[in-house]
């Protein structure tokens, strides 16, 4: 039975649904007790405690005070408030206000790699660097990315702008023809899901290539988005 309604939650979870506090605090402790029928110790924990937060913030020997948490659940849930406490303190990647910021920020990260690589950097409306998507084959000489993994980056982090940057390592920093065509994909595939694209740069020994400095970016922006395709087919 308590098979039964571990699986029901977990598919509320999966589906999206609005899940109750203490449904939540139950999935918690799923590790915590393998086997057990975890609703009553839930209940317990939000009775004593009034939330979530308050519960995986209290201290061990509180939270043993409660109906069966041993030490062993006591330490579980308080790791997962370190953890919480952590990810809170963690500030992001960096901020970018402008385009020679992030040129600067991407060549620390890019020039002088051994191999080929593709990043992604994904920003929110602040311009934080929320997270950064690496790309490589171990190839000195190309990388690879599919649209559909772009695509994927975009639907599960929902950036509010995405620069993006590689390296040629022994080759200039012109771009080839693969590198045009992987910028207007990523320019439509950035228009149809309104996120800013703002640049696209390559590093490499003779320097670095810009595709918004040489207005490169704006021309497949023109030609590469969801409003010129609409028109062309009107």
């Amino acid at each position: 039975m308590h098979e039964g309604h571990r699986q029901r939650l977990w598919e509320k979870l999966k589906q999206g649904d609005n899940l109750f506090e203490h449904e939540l605090l139950e999935i918690l402790l799923f590790n915590a007790y393998p086997r057990k029928n975890v609703n009553p110790v839930a209940h317990a924990l939000l009775q004593r405690f009034s939330s979530i937060n308050e519960v995986i913030n209290a201290d061990l020997d509180e939270l043993m005070l409660v109906e069966g948490v041993g030490e062993n659940v006591a330490l579980y849930l308080k790791c997962i408030g370190e953890c919480m406490r952590l990810k809170n303190n963690c500030s992001s990647f960096a901020v970018i206000k402008n385009n020679a910021e992030f040129r600067q920020f991407a060549s620390a990260r890019l020039a002088g790699r051994r191999t080929e690589a593709l990043e992604f950097y994904l920003l929110d409306k602040g311009g934080d660097v929320k997270r950064i998507c690496t790309f490589t084959d171990g190839d000195p000489e190309s990388v690879v990315v599919r649209p559909e993994e772009v695509v994927k980056l975009i639907s599960v982090y929902r950036p509010h702008g995405v620069y993006m940057a590689h390296n040629h390592v022994d080759c200039p920093c012109s771009p080839s023809a693969a590198d045009d065509d992987m910028t207007k994909k990523v320019q439509m595939i950035c228009s149809l899901n309104n996120v800013r694209f703002y640049d696209h740069c390559i590093f490499a020994p003779d320097g670095y290539y810009s595709y918004f400095m040489t207005n490169r970016l704006d021309e497949i922006a023109r030609e590469f988005s969801v409003s010129n395709l609409f028109k062309n087919n009107l």
